[in-house]
């Protein structure tokens, strides 16, 4: 970390906070200050090295031990004390580890916040050594919103010179620590040992979670590394595609945690090459069908396989459409206004790599002639302002100073998706009658407990109307299979197509069903049968081939995820052979996600839909299998 004049004059003031609480601290009693303090050093021990930012989309971050210990000092000894506490811990785990400056550095962060948390509690109307519930709500938020601003920010902004990233639920969880610590210590200062094992084992357990989740990404990582050395002309590929798009990124100002995700959107977006032959990727002439089929499926298996992580997922799209064109002619002939914003990053990126690289086809162009050429196919290959501030920031120009008014507002609200869309009515309380019914029995008991008679009937009445609506939800799954199972009984494939269709379309008040034949590779399919005007078949397409190997026996989407207008939700019904050979599905369009009654029985009828809708294999098929076997 390099230091700056602001990290000198930080370390400055954490010495003076460290001198005035020193001098509170006299002639007052020093046993919840030595508990509280041994607490803190030990929180600080035991949790890893602080890091300012991890760069990497592993969600969360790390909930702190010794941040709670730090707000519990406030609460308990007051800000000067409070802040001795905090910063005296963080400095002498530091210097264990690291150098003097550094850990001088972090302590000074750690002082000043709870310093400045201790007088926004005392502002806000607590009181030090006194904390109430619910009565101290205001103050308690307040000290944990000061907290999380200083700490964060100090470190963040001054040593490592990124936009402050407030991290709310992991500080959440601190706050509520730190309030069960003080209440503990106020009572008796001996009982916060009874707590502290148990937040570590919370934070220890937290921590592997991020753990695992950085290793699935390095290991995604690895094959990446993998793909690139498979041929010369592409060796750090994905590499240097990550450090213009990151470049690209920071330069447009866009939030942090969309850095990040565009960052390792790019560092995986070849992860599909791995099916590729590296002859095919060596090739110097042109491709013949069957080479250049496999090239054209890489993209929609490198957006499948990111699709299966949760780090991932929500980024697996643009690197699916890596390979569109502005203009619409593209690998799948993706037009403009259905590509992410994110793709276009990628695509610029992924394109001027490409042109200064030597290939086995051709030398690698200089820089000024593969930026004249990214220039020269504005509006047609590339986004316009995607590329023009692509240009600038190559050249070391502000990027915004290359775009007009509209293209700046448009970048400034870009930003890349940091989680997957929300189904409409995924959160309806009628979709979950057994919590209701939980709900209501926890409330009984609570009122009996209290005393509370009305408590009790409020309680009893939710209740029972959750074991009402758990009846009425098995009893109208019940009716609805017997019809499925009806549409089932006989008639060729089509007439049991358009029976079903109707069926779900009554019960999901939907207004398109498709029948999808699905290919061997499993990267693609086609529309065999469809009721009513649904997406293009190219965007279903790109849907199903990144949901196809789920494992989940109903896919959802909302109508955004299609890029299609409306509060619309897709669903797809997986079919499957005997042998749980997917070869097809059926799509269906819906206002809503699918009420429970429907999922209950769609997935008791999904073997019998299979069998009554999966195309039969050919009988040369079958008679290679009986050979092989």
């Amino acid at each position: 970390m390099r230091f700056p004049l602001l990290a000198y004059l930080t370390v400055a003031c954490g010495c003076v906070v460290a001198v005035g609480g020193a001098f509170a601290a006299v002639h007052r009693p020093l046993t919840a200050l030595a508990l509280l303090g041994a607490a803190a050093l030990a929180a600080e021990l035991i949790e890893e090295p602080e890091s300012a930012r991890v760069r990497e989309p592993v969600g969360p971050g790390v909930f702190r031990v010794a941040s709670g210990v730090d707000i519990a000092a406030v609460i308990v000894l007051g800000p000067w004390r409070g802040a001795l506490v905090a910063g005296a811990a963080a400095l002498l785990a530091r210097l264990v580890r690291g150098s003097w400056r550094h850990a001088a550095f972090q302590a000074s962060a750690f002082a000043l916040a709870a310093l400045g948390a201790g007088y926004a509690f005392t502002i806000a109307g607590g009181h030090t050594g006194r904390l109430l519930l619910p009565d101290d709500i205001v103050p308690l938020t307040a000290l944990a919103i000061v907290y999380l601003l200083i700490s964060r920010g100090v470190l963040q902004l001054i040593g490592a010179g990124e936009a402050l990233d407030p991290e709310f639920a992991a500080a959440a969880a601190e706050t509520d620590l730190g309030a069960v610590l003080a209440i503990l210590a106020l009572g008796h200062p001996w009982d916060v040992l009874a707590v502290i094992p148990v937040a570590l084992a919370v934070n220890r357990a937290h921590g592997r979670v991020r753990h695992s989740r950085q290793e699935t990404l390095h290991a995604l990582e690895t094959f990446a590394n993998i793909v690139d050395e498979r041929d010369p002309s592409t060796y750090r590929h994905s590499i240097r595609v990550a450090q213009y798009v990151d470049e690209l990124a920071r330069a447009l100002g866009l939030p942090y945690a969309d850095i990040d995700r565009l960052r390792w959107a790019a560092r995986l977006h070849d992860l599909g090459k791995v099916a590729v032959d590296a002859s095919v990727l060596r090739k110097p002439g042109k491709l013949n069908p069957t080479e250049w089929g496999t090239m054209w499926r890489a993209p929609r298996l490198s957006g499948r396989l990111l699709r299966r992580f949760e780090l991932s997922a929500a980024e697996s799209r643009a690197v699916e459409l890596h390979h569109e064109r502005f203009d619409g002619r593209g690998y799948y002939g993706i037009p403009p206004e259905e590509l992410p914003l994110a793709s276009h990053f990628l695509i610029v990126a992924d394109s001027y790599d490409a042109m200064r690289s030597d290939r086995a086809y051709r030398p690698g162009l200089t820089e000024e002639a593969a930026l004249a050429e990214i220039a020269r196919n504005v509006g047609t290959q590339f986004h316009p302002a995607v590329a023009k501030a692509f240009i600038a920031v190559q050249r070391g120009l502000d990027p915004y100073s290359a775009l007009s008014a509209e293209e700046q507002e448009e970048l400034r609200g870009s930003a890349a998706p940091t989680k997957l869309p929300v189904l409409p009515g995924a959160f309806d309380v009628r979709e979950q009658p057994e919590l209701a019914a939980l709900g209501g029995l926890i409330a009984a008991l609570a009122g009996v407990g209290l005393g509370a008679n009305w408590l009790i009937a409020a309680g009893s009445v939710l209740l029972c109307g959750g074991l009402v609506l758990r009846a009425t939800v098995r009893l109208r799954s019940a009716r609805l299979r017997s019809k499925i199972s009806a549409t089932l009984a006989d008639g060729t494939r089509d007439q049991v197509f358009e029976r079903l269709a109707s069926v779900l379309e009554h019960a999901l008040d939907g207004d398109w069903a498709a029948l999808v034949s699905w290919e061997e590779d499993g990267l693609g399919g086609r529309l065999e049968a469809e009721r009513g005007q649904g997406p293009p078949e190219r965007t279903l397409m790109s849907w199903l081939v990144r949901e196809a190997e789920s494992r989940e026996e109903l896919l959802a989407a909302t109508a955004d995820e299609l890029s299609t207008p409306g509060d619309h939700v897709y669903v797809a019904l997986p079919l499957r052979r005997e042998n749980s050979a997917l070869v097809g599905f059926v799509a269906l369009r819906a206002g809503r996600l699918l009420p429970r009654y429907v999922r209950a029985a769609l997935a008791a009828s999904l073997d019998g839909i299979g069998l009554a809708l999966a195309d039969r294999p050919a009988a040369g098929d079958e008679q290679a299998g009986r050979l092989a076997s």
